[in-house]
């Protein structure tokens, strides 16, 4: 998650990340510029620490605080980005499409891990992209979880397709063994999602206001906790429909150029998945949030459109019910005053 930063530091470090290494990039602020290759492990990170002194140490501060911009890729750099931030340093998660739309502004004909370490160094200089805030211990863990049954729905899904197709007795009997096992294990982690919600206040009281939203059942709530971690570093509800990656683009040019909007699709695809499953849930049953996906429609506006605007519309509502701490009422309009 990231928040503004003030006031930032001069000395810049770009990271590339990869499974097992990881190439940096300084560029200090006396000028000049440096790059090595780590391992990527504890061993690797406080060869960094130490090769930042060298270059860093001379100028007389008695703490190195610089700048880290490092490319999302996955799990692979959480715990260097936990050692950067442990170590004080200012860090910025940036968006991979980002960097690689920066790149081409370079006019870079090569691509190489020393040249993209360089290059994010060159981003986060220019750029100054915020920073980077590690969530609560509790929201990692329910992330991990959340992802985990992802994969196996994933599996699952998979499998019973495949179970459909094939014809041989050997296989069709494996398949059902597998699926039988892997809903088993879906089963478990439903269980151990819902413990481990209830066993931290937070988490219990912040899914309990979700679930007073329509289409919002214990998936959806649980799913928006584990990637929203932070939802007080979102001032506004269309920055967080911005980061869920559905806020509307439009492409126009001149007459002749007139492309139809579509959703940005820039962020967390898993986010978009359940509350895409959220709105349909919505759109089956009599409510209000299905009075305001029928006026799209009726306005002229194709379904899928109108149902985009529904899931953007419930991430609104549960930003505001998790800022405000306040449950949903769905003829609150109505509601007489006291």
């Amino acid at each position: 998650m990231n928040t503004s930063i003030s006031p930032a530091p001069a000395d810049v470090l770009g990271i590339d990340m990869s499974k097992t290494k990881f190439n940096a990039h300084l560029l200090p602020s006396h000028g000049g510029g440096q790059g090595r290759e780590f391992a990527n492990t504890p061993e690797g990170f406080h060869a960094l620490d130490q090769w930042l002194r060298q270059l860093l140490g001379s100028s007389g501060r008695t703490r190195l605080r610089l700048h880290a911009g490092v490319e999302a890729t996955g799990n692979y750099a959480l715990p260097l980005l936990m050692h950067l931030h442990a170590r004080a340093h200012i860090v910025s998660y940036l968006n991979p499409r980002r960097v690689k739309d920066f790149t081409r502004c370079l006019g870079r004909k090569a691509k190489t891990d020393p040249v993209d370490a360089h290059d994010i160094a060159l981003m986060v200089q220019r750029l100054r992209p915020s920073s980077w805030v590690p969530p609560p211990a509790e929201r990692c863990e329910l992330q991990a979880l959340v992802r985990h049954r992802r994969d196996l729905v994933a599996q699952i899904t998979a499998n019973d397709n495949r179970l459909k197709t094939v014809h041989c007795h050997t296989i069709i009997t494996s398949l059902r063994l597998l699926l039988k096992h892997l809903r088993k294990l879906l089963k478990d982690i439903d269980g151990k999602i819902e413990r481990h919600t209830l066993a931290h206040f937070s988490l219990q009281r912040d899914a309990r206001l979700l679930q007073s939203i329509p289409g919002f059942g214990k998936v959806v709530s649980a799913t928006i906790l584990a990637e929203v971690p932070r939802m007080e570093d979102f001032s506004r509800a269309r920055d967080l429909v911005a980061f869920a990656g559905m806020a509307p683009t439009t492409a126009t040019s001149g007459s002749s150029v007139r492309r139809r909007g579509r959703l940005s699709k820039e962020g967390c695809p898993l986010l978009r998945h359940v509350l895409y499953m959220a709105a349909m849930t919505v759109v089956a049953r009599k409510n209000t949030l299905r009075s305001f996906y029928d006026a799209m429609v009726a306005r002229g506006m194709a379904r899928a459109c109108a149902l985009g605007a529904l899931m953007s519309r419930l991430l609104r509502i549960a930003f505001g019910v998790l800022k405000h701490q306040t449950p949903f009422v769905e003829n609150f309009a109505r509601l007489p005053s006291s």
